[in-house]
């Protein structure tokens, strides 16, 4: 700020205080001495001041302004000097308070204020401004740091599903991709993987299936029994354990140049669906971060999916070779059974000969007939001599009797039932039980037919019978043979039955089996009709089984698909060979068009002459954040 002179205003308002008076003063001797009296007297400058002397006070008037002037100036220099020490210290606060809002600008959040300066509002305010930034820098650096722990993680995860998306169904194999990743991506020292197994006696134990040490594989047979150890307590309480207080003789990483304890062990628990297949366990130098556990924990479920998918394929794989070996034991027991039902439908129609040898053996008897005429109501008109001789009766001895005496008391309604239709017409024919005079049961194979007059009256009754009683005889021996027969085929059809049950329940059981698998399963006949449609495949495309089942396979997938995917195009058309036994990947289309990765692992099924084909689907997307 400029420097104000207070000399320079001292003296100007010190001359204008004498300057004033001295105004004052000539306009004094001015007005008195134009004044009457004055004039009149003619009197000089001096007789001016003594006829007025109060010009004596005006006289002294340019001193006494000038003094006052003086001290005017003086009092307002004074407050001038007062206001510029003021501004000046206000300009020397503006500026420390500019330097430290400029350092703040920069970054130099570590910049202190005067200690002058902390009492005030305003320094008040600024500390808490810079608070206030050092608080954001600080979360600004969390976030940052954050970020890039969620990206490591995410990438990782992205990575690791690209892995299992490409494994093989060779337990070891995966086994040894997932710690082999794991260890290299963390920057961790040593890893394995304890897979769970099931002894043939049911206990439980953990096998360790991949080992790896500073990036290199290591080989060796470690098994630990279920509930034993850290890791046997992993599994029992499916909760992750982190140590940083690790015992001497629990693990010791080793190197070329020595070895040494890890100053952290985690293990993680492979679960899905709080179900149990196996543990990571990674051991390191370093202290594992929280990210990190997450980040492993995370790639833990997804591995421990993966393996229960593995040995579902592995488990349905087999019970696949299982079912068409019992499909091609039951198609041969099938044959025997219709060899077996060949050759007792070659005795039946030996039978049936038979039967109509029998049937010849009565047409010839026709023609040596049994003949008599008799009333509507049985009364006999005229009999002939077969007609005699059959019954063992003397003309005489029949002459105007009723044929209830050719009759067992038994069979007369039966008798009653025949005339009462032949008064209304109707023709009978059949075979009929009769007695002779001795009481002996003789069968006949009779017809009767009404004669009927020109005016429509039935006059008579003629009847024309066979004696068919040896027949009978034959055919009862016949029937019991068939009785036999049939019996034998009863047997035979039951046995078929029972192995129809079978194999019925063989299917049902691995339907059951397929039914209950995490992955999507469909099974198609040669011509591509869906003929099973699991749970899993419901939840992937979005269907009810009702919707699909029966349909052809092709509406699963899109039209460009089926055209660009070779995979696809040959697994939807009839007459194409198939893809077998090789892991595809391909896109399906779902119930609202969407279209999904997935993978592909067919199998062929041949049993006698049907030919079935059955998919395995696995989601290839992998859930990160």
């Amino acid at each position: 700020m400029k420097r104000i002179k207070t000399r320079q205003i001292t003296n100007k308002y010190t001359v204008r205080g004498v300057f004033f008076g001295i105004v004052f003063l000539a306009l004094s001797v001015l007005i008195t001495s134009n004044s009457y009296l004055f004039v009149s007297q003619k009197g000089t400058f001096n007789d001016l001041f003594k006829m007025y002397p109060g010009l004596w006070l005006a006289a002294v008037m340019p001193i006494a302004f000038g003094i006052i002037g003086y001290y005017l100036a003086k009092g307002f220099v004074k407050i001038i000097k007062k206001q510029q020490q003021l501004l000046n210290k206000e300009a020397q606060r503006s500026q420390i308070v500019f330097d430290f809002i400029e350092n703040l600008r920069q970054g130099n959040l570590e910049t202190a204020i005067p200690i002058e300066q902390e009492t005030d509002k305003l320094g008040q305010s600024l500390y808490r401004l810079k608070d206030f930034l050092i608080k954001n820098k600080l979360e600004e650096e969390q976030r940052r740091i954050e970020e890039e722990q969620r990206n490591w993680v995410t990438q990782g995860l992205a990575q690791f599903s690209e892995i299992l998306r490409n494994s093989s169904d060779n337990l070891e194999n995966l086994s040894y991709n997932i710690i082999h990743y794991l260890v290299n991506y963390s920057k961790i020292n040593q890893g394995g993987v304890y897979l769970l197994n099931t002894k043939i006696s049911g206990d439980k134990y953990f096998e360790l299936k991949a080992c790896i040490a500073f990036d290199r594989k290591k080989f060796t047979d470690k098994t630990i029994l279920w509930g034993e150890g850290l890791i046997g307590r992993c599994a029992l309480e499916k909760q992750t354990i982190y140590l940083t207080d690790v015992p001497n003789d629990y693990i010791t990483i080793t190197s070329g140049l020595g070895e040494a304890n890890p100053r952290a062990i985690l293990m993680v628990p492979l679960k899905v669906n709080e179900e149990i297949h196996g543990v990571i366990e990674l051991a390191s130098f370093n202290l594992f971060q929280p990210y990190e556990i997450a980040f492993v924990e995370k790639t833990a479920e997804s591995s421990a999916s993966t393996i229960s998918n593995v040995k579902i394929n592995i488990q349905t794989s087999n019970l696949l070779k299982e079912t068409q070996i019992q499909a091609e034991k039951m198609s041969q027991q099938e044959e025997e059974l219709r060899q077996n039902l060949e050759e007792m439908q070659a005795t039946q129609e030996e039978s049936e000969r038979t039967a109509i040898e029998m049937k010849g053996i009565i047409e010839a008897i026709d023609h040596a007939a049994i003949n008599c005429e008799f009333e509507t109501d049985g009364t006999l008109i005229s009999v002939n001599k077969n007609f005699l001789k059959t019954f063992k009766y003397n003309l005489e001895e029949i002459e105007g009797q009723n044929l209830r005496i050719f009759f067992f008391k038994n069979d007369l309604p039966e008798l009653d039932k025949i005339l009462a239709d032949l008064k209304n017409g109707h023709n009978f024919k059949g075979r009929v039980r009769r007695r002779n005079k001795t009481g002996e049961e003789i069968y006949l194979l009779s017809t009767y037919t009404p004669v009927i007059d020109n005016e429509g009256e039935i006059i008579k009754i003629l009847s024309l019978e066979n004696d068919v009683t040896d027949q009978v005889k034959m055919e009862e021996e016949l029937k019991r043979s068939k009785e036999e027969l049939g019996i034998l085929l009863e047997e035979a059809r039951n046995e078929v039955k029972e192995q129809f049950r079978e194999m019925e329940s063989v299917k049902i059981r691995n339907e059951k089996t397929l039914e209950g698998a995490l992955d999507a399963i469909i099974t198609t006949d040669k011509e591509g009709t869906v003929q099973f449609f699991n749970i899993a495949a419901e939840k992937l495309w979005g269907y009810d089984r009702q919707e699909v089942l029966g349909n052809n396979v092709s509406m699963l997938f899109s039209a460009d698909t089926i055209i660009n995917d070779e995979f696809v195009r040959t697994f939807v058309t009839a007459d194409e060979k198939k893809v077998v036994g090789e892991r595809r990947e391909a896109p399906i289309k779902n119930k609202y068009g969407d279209e999904i990765p997935v993978l592909f692992l067919l199998s062929e099924a041949q049993v006698g002459l049907e030919h079935s084909f059955t998919a395995f689907i696995q989601n290839v997307e992998v859930e990160l954040f």
